[in-house]
């Protein structure tokens, strides 16, 4: 479970810096207006909608509060499954710092999730 935990944790880590500096291909489009093939008169680049994809309500930050639940809900029910573990452990110590230790895990866990899901809504209301 411990490395389930830390597989989803790195994979998070990966994927949010990599998506957040990805290129954005609306935004040659949308900024050139006549110049370069720009399209600004499109509905995509109108003045009421911002960018679909690292907008408010865009791509990145959907996917990424996506990741976020599921992670979160998945290190919960780590917490869960520790938890059981250390109640029926019954004085055995390496059972009970097993337990311990996949708690500890989860929760790390989740401050990880918050912090990476509270940069990405950072990031994304500054672009």
């Amino acid at each position: 479970m411990k490395r389930l935990l830390v597989i989803i944790s790195t994979l998070l880590c990966l994927m949010v810096p990599a998506s957040a500096y990805a290129y954005n291909p609306l935004s040659d489009a949308c900024g050139a207006g006549g110049t370069n093939g720009g399209v600004k008169s499109s509905s995509t680049c109108s003045a009421g909608t911002s960018d679909p994809i690292s907008g408010p309500n865009g791509v990145l930050k959907k996917v990424s509060l996506i990741l976020a639940i599921i992670a979160g809900i998945t290190a919960v029910i780590i917490i869960i499954f520790s938890g059981f573990q250390y109640i029926i452990s019954a004085g055995d110590p390496q059972k009970a710092a097993r337990a311990r230790s996949g708690i500890v895990g989860a929760a790390v866990g989740l401050v990880i999730i918050a912090a990476a899901e509270t940069i990405v809504i950072f990031v994304v209301s500054k672009v």
